[in-house]
Order: C-alpha cells, then sequence, then structure tokens
C-alpha cells in the first residue's frame, strides 16, 4: 500500500456564513478587523471571503478560554 499526497483546497466562505458560523453580526466582524482582531477578508471577484481554517482557528480559541 503507497500513501499518496493529497493537496487541501481552503475554501472561501461570505460574511453570512461567517456571522452563522460564529454567531456574531455583520457589524461586529467588521468592528474587529478595523480593530486588527479579526482576520482581514480576501478579495475574490469583488466579493470579500474568508478561509475556513481561519474561521476554525477562531472556533477553537473561543472553545479554550
Amino acid at each position: 500500500m503507497t500513501i499518496q499526497n493529497q493537496l487541501i483546497v481552503d475554501r472561501f466562505v461570505d460574511i453570512k456564513t461567517v456571522c452563522a458560523t460564529l454567531c456574531r453580526s455583520r457589524a461586529s466582524i467588521y468592528r474587529d478587523i478595523k480593530r486588527g482582531d479579526f482576520p482581514k477578508p480576501e478579495k475574490r471577484g469583488g466579493s470579500s471571503r474568508w478561509r475556513v481554517s481561519d474561521l476554525n482557528k477562531i472556533v477553537a480559541a473561543e472553545g479554550s478560554l
């Protein structure tokens, strides 16, 4: 049996998904971005998108509080 290396591509999600995942309002997300407490979105075709891996880190950090 051989082990094959597989490339795992990080997904991007929109602000609605970010808000639903973190149970926070859109305004609070953008306020924290402005303060530097939340990762900035990446622009994809004129839309703001966040990496799922970044959201997972935030959820994990909140769970350890």
